[in-house]
């Protein structure tokens, strides 16, 4: 995948992760507590985490390969890409971080505490 759309989902990738894990989560929650378990939770969070970190792997290679589409650093819209790819890089990193600090409660609490 590249050019405008690689750099669209790159950037929004990290954000919708978050916001499905944390949705994901509020809704399971009665379903682990009846049950005892809360693999489901674990795993919800680990695929949210997948989903970042292609988001990070695909907003780095577009911000790589807009020098190389669009022939150097001169060319016009370069800018614009390099910048959408390293904000996609940020936002996928922070909600990395987001994505585990919000599933670090997870492990300490049961499901219905």
């Amino acid at each position: 995948m590249q050019g405008t759309s690689a750099l669209i989902i790159g950037l929004l990738a990290g954000p919708v992760a978050w916001l499905v894990q944390l949705e994901l989560s509020y809704l399971l929650v009665p379903w682990a507590c009846a049950r005892g378990g809360q693999v489901v939770l674990h795993l919800v969070a680990l695929a949210m985490l997948a989903i970042a970190a292609a988001g990070l792997g695909l907003a780095w290679r577009a911000g790589l390969a807009a020098r190389r589409v669009l022939g150097g650093a001169r060319a016009p819209g370069f800018e614009v890409r390099r910048f959408v790819a390293g904000c996609g890089v940020g936002l996928s990193l922070l909600f990395l971080l987001v994505i585990v600090a919000s599933a670090i409660p997870n492990f300490i609490l049961r499901a219905c505490d």
